[in-house]
């Protein structure tokens, strides 16, 4: 049996025009299409202050529970919300987006972290949060967003579980960091995360 079945006509048309920047380059992109931030277990970047030491001293242990804590995430996230898988038809001008829902009776929250270890791009999105993920190594998730209000429940889980949000800088004009960190301490978000949001800020 299959993992995924397309959508109606219908569905993906609308799914289509919601995440229309997919079918962008970033540099094409403005913030009126998405903005970009990322969710990690570590309350800063570590190449800012060349602390790598982090990662290559940590016990077998703490990365066990980094990865449980990311793996929590992506498993509580899908409960959140059920994301559509995507991909690409056709080529160039004429390339489209097609989506897909999970059908199968298999555990999505546990096929879902898992291709944490499998990928760099799951093409997932998630259409009530407005949000498109990518994995990055050294436990971190990327995310696009529409609106910062509708991810309001993936940034409260990320609080819930300890994890940090982090501004993107690959692509630094839709950076909208300053403004989602000053969103979350009005959303009362748990204190580290918040103080780690104000100082990335300033």
């Amino acid at each position: 049996m299959r993992n995924f079945r397309n959508l109606t006509k219908i569905e993906n048309e609308e799914l289509s025009k919601k995440f229309s920047f997919l079918l962008k380059y970033n540099e094409d992109c403005t913030v009126e299409d998405f903005s970009w931030s990322a969710i990690t277990v570590f309350d800063h970047w570590l190449y800012e202050s060349d602390s790598f030491s982090i990662i290559t001293n940590a016990t077998e242990d703490q990365k066990r529970s980094w990865d449980n804590a990311i793996k929590s995430f992506l498993a509580q996230l899908v409960e959140l919300e059920r994301p559509f898988k995507y991909k690409y038809i056709g080529r160039n001008s004429k390339q489209k987006l097609q989506f897909s829902r999970f059908v199968s009776d298999d555990d999505f929250g546990l096929y879902v972290s898992n291709l944490f270890d499998e990928v760099y791009s799951p093409n997932l999105v998630f259409n009530c949060l407005g949000v498109e993920l990518w994995f990055e190594d050294n436990w971190t998730i990327h995310f696009k967003y529409k609106k910062q209000d509708e991810c309001l429940g993936m940034l409260k889980l990320a609080s819930n579980l300890g994890l940090f949000v982090l501004p993107a800088y690959s692509a630094d004009h839709l950076n909208n960091y300053q403004a989602l960190s000053k969103y979350l301490g009005e959303q009362g978000l748990n204190k580290s995360l918040h103080r780690s949001a104000n100082a990335a800020a300033e």
